[in-house]
Protein backbone atom coordinates (compact mmCIF):
# COMPACT_ATOMS: atom_id res chain seq x y z
CA UNK A 1 0.00 0.00 0.00
CA UNK A 2 1.30 3.53 -0.75
CA UNK A 3 1.76 5.85 1.75
CA UNK A 4 0.25 9.75 1.21
CA UNK A 5 2.64 12.38 1.79
CA UNK A 6 1.97 14.58 4.65
CA UNK A 7 3.03 17.94 5.80
CA UNK A 8 5.96 16.42 8.48
CA UNK A 9 7.57 14.76 4.90
CA UNK A 10 9.77 16.48 2.91
CA UNK A 11 7.94 15.86 -0.38
CA UNK A 12 4.47 16.75 1.62
CA UNK A 13 5.94 20.60 1.81
CA UNK A 14 7.57 20.25 -1.26
CA UNK A 15 3.97 19.60 -2.96
CA UNK A 16 2.14 22.13 -0.37
CA UNK A 17 4.38 24.75 -1.43
CA UNK A 18 3.92 24.05 -5.50
CA UNK A 19 -0.28 24.02 -5.16
CA UNK A 20 0.34 27.70 -2.67
CA UNK A 21 2.50 29.06 -5.61
CA UNK A 22 0.21 27.91 -8.38
CA UNK A 23 -2.98 29.16 -6.22
CA UNK A 24 -0.94 32.44 -5.72
CA UNK A 25 0.19 33.70 -9.50
CA UNK A 26 -3.72 31.61 -10.41
CA UNK A 27 -5.30 33.94 -8.29
CA UNK A 28 -3.27 37.26 -9.87
CA UNK A 29 -4.02 36.23 -13.38
CA UNK A 30 -7.65 35.81 -12.95
CA UNK A 31 -9.60 38.67 -14.74
CA UNK A 32 -11.76 40.64 -12.70
CA UNK A 33 -15.01 42.85 -13.40
CA UNK A 34 -12.74 46.42 -13.14
CA UNK A 35 -9.90 45.48 -15.16
CA UNK A 36 -9.38 47.45 -17.85
CA UNK A 37 -8.56 45.88 -21.06
CA UNK A 38 -4.97 46.99 -21.03
CA UNK A 39 -4.56 44.93 -17.90
CA UNK A 40 -7.17 41.69 -19.51
CA UNK A 41 -4.28 41.39 -22.36
CA UNK A 42 -1.46 41.63 -19.79
CA UNK A 43 -3.06 38.68 -17.33
CA UNK A 44 -4.25 36.76 -20.52
CA UNK A 45 -0.79 36.74 -21.89
CA UNK A 46 0.76 35.94 -18.63
CA UNK A 47 -1.20 32.95 -18.17
CA UNK A 48 -0.27 31.49 -21.68
CA UNK A 49 3.30 31.94 -20.49
CA UNK A 50 2.51 30.07 -17.57
CA UNK A 51 1.29 27.31 -19.58
CA UNK A 52 4.06 27.70 -22.35
CA UNK A 53 6.65 27.80 -18.90
CA UNK A 54 4.21 24.23 -17.48
CA UNK A 55 4.60 22.11 -20.99
CA UNK A 56 8.37 22.80 -21.30
CA UNK A 57 8.86 21.79 -17.77
CA UNK A 58 6.82 18.43 -18.68
CA UNK A 59 9.73 16.47 -20.01
CA UNK A 60 11.80 17.25 -17.43
CA UNK A 61 9.60 16.44 -14.93
CA UNK A 62 8.86 12.86 -16.77
CA UNK A 63 12.71 12.00 -17.20
CA UNK A 64 12.85 12.78 -13.32
CA UNK A 65 9.86 10.42 -12.66
CA UNK A 66 12.07 7.48 -14.53
CA UNK A 67 14.77 8.14 -12.67
CA UNK A 68 13.60 7.65 -9.64
CA UNK A 69 11.45 4.88 -10.28
CA UNK A 70 15.01 3.32 -11.78
CA UNK A 71 16.50 4.14 -8.60
CA UNK A 72 14.16 2.36 -6.70
CA UNK A 73 13.89 -0.92 -8.68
Amino acid sequence: MSEQPNDSQPQGDALQGARETYKAFDHFVTIREDDSTLVMAGKLLLRLLGIFIMILLSPFLIIGLFIAFAAVL
